[in-house]
């Protein structure tokens, strides 16, 4: 004989769970605006209140403040020091004794200068972080670039979603965040964040048709990282194929292929291929004399090991698995608009570029992309339940 609790539980639960769908329908779109908002406010407020200490905080410290000086050894001293100020003493030491390499940039200014080659790229990062250490230190002021992108990410999500009429999946698109390194990608003191703003908003301003807004984004998108020239060049390529906007893109490539062969020139660069040794074979302790030969067998070696960490310990091989399988089981190209289209091919065949010319193995690296493809096939699938509705 069953019990009470066991003839009804069933009963409860389902009595329960239809009277909070009729609390929720009407106001699902208030509430998916809610969670997203709440999550994206919070992930602003653990950037000020849990910061995280990263390497790259001494490099971009120290670029920001060349404009100062021309002293080497004050340079490196006061970035060292602004930088011990702002973390914990515990955080500082492991910033500068817990491998060797850390441990001669500390030491030595000339090899900690040879480094900033590989920073002074990011032009509009540092000119940002230059006019808010105005009001604030430099390290302040790149942790409020941080936080300011995190939020300026939130209201371009918020819009894309009210302009489509989807505010109600903005739990899903809160989750989504979590799961492509968002809040990691705001706590670091580096310009992912702030690139993936201007690439977030420059795909809406796209499939709104907006072109000229959207080529302007896309070069402030490539002046705060220039490897992001892999995709303007990749969209050009696709929006030349099929149509809309190809002129203004093609002016926008155009534009950033000539900035990058300048700014490559006159920042010290090291050049691509001793950029990918430093990341993926070792980290040399000075860039002064450092020439290593390219290598073929090198290579494959750096996109093997690149491809094992990814699969080990990030989340973007599986995150881009799924949105593909999703587009390939739940929506139907013919019948998503051109635009959507072409920005949706032309953000996954950029990640293969990318991956192939400079196999990052960080979520990081990938974050906008994924969010485009993410927000491009929940609009496109909704539309798609609509219509068939």
């Amino acid at each position: 004989m069953s019990n009470f609790a066991q003839r009804n539980l069933e009963g409860i639960f389902l009595t329960v769970f239809h009277a909070v769908c009729r609390v929720y329908r009407p106001l699902r779109s208030w509430i998916g605006a809610c969670v997203l908002g709440v999550f994206v406010l919070m992930t602003a407020a653990v950037v000020q209140i849990f910061p995280v200490s990263n390497w790259d905080m001494f490099a971009y410290t120290a670029v920001v403040l060349e404009g100062d000086t021309d002293d080497v050894t004050a340079l490196h001293r006061q970035s060292y020091s602004l930088v011990r100020d702002n973390v914990t003493e515990g955080e500082f030491i492991t910033l500068t004794e817990d491998r060797p390499y850390r441990v001669r940039q500390a030491r030595d200014a000339e090899a900690f200068h040879t480094m900033l080659g590989f920073y002074r790229l990011k032009v509009l990062y540092v000119e940002t972080a230059r006019l808010l250490a105005d009001l604030a230190g430099p390290v302040e002021a790149l942790r409020m670039i941080s936080m300011m992108s995190a939020l300026a990410i939130g209201v371009v999500l918020l819009a894309w979603l009210a302009r489509t009429g989807t505010l109600m999946y903005g739990p899903v698109v809160a989750a989504f965040l979590m799961l492509s390194a968002f809040g990691y990608a705001a706590l670091l003191i580096t310009p992912d964040l702030y690139a993936t703003f201007f690439l977030v908003l420059a795909a809406f301003f796209y499939v709104e048709k907006l072109d000229i807004p959207a080529a302007l984004t896309l070069v402030a998108a490539f002046l705060t990282r220039p490897d992001h020239l892999a995709f303007i060049g990749v969209f050009f390529v696709f929006a030349a194929i099929y149509g809309p906007g190809r002129w203004i893109q093609a002016c926008c490539f155009a534009a950033c292929l000539v900035t990058y062969l300048w700014i490559t020139r006159g920042s010290d660069h090291p050049g691509w291929w001793i950029h990918m040794w430093f990341t993926h074979i070792e980290y040399a302790p000075t860039l002064k004399d450092f020439k290593p030969a390219f290598s073929i067998g090198t290579y494959l070696e750096m996109l093997m090991r690149s491809t094992v960490r990814s699969l080990m310990g990030f989340s973007w091989i599986a995150l881009l698995f799924a949105l593909i399988l999703f587009f390939a089981k739940c929506v139907v190209p013919d019948r998503m608009d051109q635009r959507s289209r072409v920005l949706l091919y032309a953000v996954f065949a950029s990640i293969c570029a990318k991956y192939l010319v400079f196999p990052h193995y960080e979520t990081r690296f990938y974050l906008p992309y994924l969010i485009i493809m993410g927000m491009i096939l929940l609009v496109g699938w909704h539309r798609q339940q609509i219509s068939e509705t």
